[in-house]
């Protein structure tokens, strides 16, 4: 399985010392909406993005939906709009469009409502993905709605890959430029049978995914604390969390076309 991500977002990194550990190390960050304080939207991720750096930020649909939770989609759209309002570089944010995880219904209405929103964000130059919910209608007349409905192709299409993942077969339904993996990095058989889908039909796309780095390296990494714990640093503020996931990361981070 040949294949490398145009980008490959490490998510996961909501937290104050993950999120320092994975800007000072400049790789492609993935965080939710939800959990970003306002020291991050208006500093940290606006400058990670001005040195030219690649962020990801989820909407937390899927955790909601795990959880059985609603969104607070006004709570996401702020988000979104203070880190567009405080960035010269909107070209390196992705953003996901609102949605409702395997509900193709609800989530045209979601369109519907905040098309004109959406648009904006288009408009001031990021990069929205638009998760393509499988159902009764197939993956390309999903796309062919967001089109009509954003009045636009100039977004990315959102390939699920988890709960209530998409197919292969849905897959090669779809002609677009831009493609985004939800929730998925590393190639397993069935994410290279999509992938082939996709290609055959999208061999000059961009293709880009995410998946939480953290959760598998959560106790190598408090190893690492641990014995970083008791070695000197020249920055008194720097924890021995962040210190413990960089040191992981430059062992471990995702694969990624670096250009």
């Amino acid at each position: 399985m040949d294949f490398t991500w145009a980008l490959a977002y490490h998510s996961g990194m909501s937290a104050s010392s993950d999120l320092r550990a994975a800007v000072d190390e400049g790789i492609p960050v993935g965080v939710v909406a939800t959990l970003l304080d306002t020291l991050k939207l208006i500093r940290v991720v606006p400058r990670h993005l001005d040195a030219g750096g690649a962020v990801f930020i989820d909407s937390g649909a899927f955790a909601a939906f795990q959880k059985g939770d609603v969104v607070n989609w006004s709570r996401v759209f702020s988000a979104y709009e203070t880190v567009l309002g405080h960035t010269d570089r909107p070209d390196g944010l992705s953003i996901v469009a609102p949605d409702v995880i395997g509900d193709q219904t609800a989530t045209l209405a979601l369109w519907e409502v905040h098309a004109k929103r959406v648009g904006a964000w288009i408009a001031d130059g990021a990069r929205v993905i638009v998760p393509l919910q499988r159902g009764k209608l197939s993956a390309g007349t999903m796309l062919a709605h967001a089109k009509r409905i954003f009045q636009t192709d100039r977004f990315c299409a959102g390939i699920p890959s988890n709960l209530e993942a998409m197919s292969a077969e849905d897959c090669s339904t779809l002609h677009h430029h831009d493609f985004h993996v939800l929730g998925r990095v590393i190639l397993t058989p069935e994410l290279w049978d999509k992938l082939q889908a996709l290609l055959a039909n999208n061999q000059d796309a961009t293709y880009t995914a995410d998946a939480n780095w953290l959760r598998s390296r959560i106790q190598k990494i408090s190893r690492a604390a641990q014995r970083l714990r008791h070695e000197p640093t020249r920055n008194p503020f720097d924890t021995s969390r962040a210190r413990a996931v960089r040191s992981v990361l430059r062992e471990e981070a995702y694969q990624y076309k670096q250009v």
